[in-house]
């Protein structure tokens, strides 16, 4: 399920800071904490799990819409210059849960603000005023797709380091065909008890092709600032691409999000 939120500002000023995706993430977990602390401790302590060393969160969320914004490097974020911004997020869950996600999110206080922004007279915080589902339409076996975050895929080196990937490079598409394709594994071994999690692992074919009406541009983003957990990752976004394959792997490329940190705020994308 896609839902598309409306947030109001509750300051005239409001300064969003660059770096917001991990706080927006937070804002979810204590949400659904907030209506089922056993499934937020699932998925922020466990998730689905493909291997002993990969698990998936399986939900993803845009960036902010924000029209007329301006950056301002030197208050360290985005002055909102609009009476309403969007947002998308993205569950993959049944869709007899779609009138439940959406009273939880109905009417609730959203702050993002860092420490440093609580101080400011234009610190970020919104009230969400409207929520509603976005239609998943997927008639065929081939979908195009624009990013609506950035998309991370990467690959180690010699080092054991990250190298991130370009869209237009050959190894972006195989990679993100198998991300996508361990999160359906992932969802295929959650089967019920008694039954064999390896019998339901099925691995569908996929296809990938950038398309080349837009260029894609980088966005290197700071996951949990301020502490001692905090990363930088960089990633892609500004361009539309092409899956083709089963329509349940389209709908989870949707749904769950492409590549990397989709739980982090990455790799959210929305049907052409």
């Amino acid at each position: 399920m896609q839902f598309r939120l409306t947030l109001r500002p509750t300051e005239r000023q409001t300064l969003v800071p660059f770096n917001y995706a991990y706080r927006l993430s937070a804002f979810i977990y204590a949400v659904l904490a907030d209506a089922d602390a056993s499934y937020a401790r699932f998925l922020h302590e466990q998730g689905y799990e493909y291997s002993s060393t990969r698990r998936f969160k399986l939900f993803t969320f845009s960036d902010l819409i924000m029209p007329g914004a301006k950056a301002d490097p030197k208050a360290g974020g985005i002055w909102v210059n609009s009476p309403y911004i969007e947002w998308v997020v993205s569950f993959y869950l049944d869709k007899a849960a779609q009138h439940f996600i959406i009273g939880l999110f109905q009417d609730q206080r959203c702050v993002i603000a860092t420490p440093r922004h609580r101080a400011n007279p234009g610190r970020a915080e919104f009230i969400i005023e409207r929520v509603e589902a976005v239609p998943l339409d997927i008639p065929s076996d081939t979908v195009q797709l624009r990013t609506l975050s950035p998309v991370v895929i990467a690959e180690k080196d010699e080092r054991g380091m990250d190298q991130y990937i370009h869209p237009a490079d050959t190894q972006f598409g195989p990679l993100l065909i198998s991300n996508l394709l361990a999160k359906w594994s992932s969802v295929q071994r959650a089967v019920p008890a008694g039954a064999s999690a390896d019998d339901a692992v099925t691995l569908p074919a996929l296809t990938y092709r950038l398309l080349p009406d837009r260029e894609p541009r980088s966005r290197l983003v700071t996951i949990k600032e301020g502490s001692r957990a905090k990363t930088q990752v960089r990633g892609y976004y500004g361009f539309t691409f092409e899956l083709s394959g089963p329509r349940e792997l389209l709908e989870l490329a949707v749904l769950a999000g492409v590549g990397r940190y989709n739980a982090e705020g990455f790799g959210c994308v929305g049907v052409i």
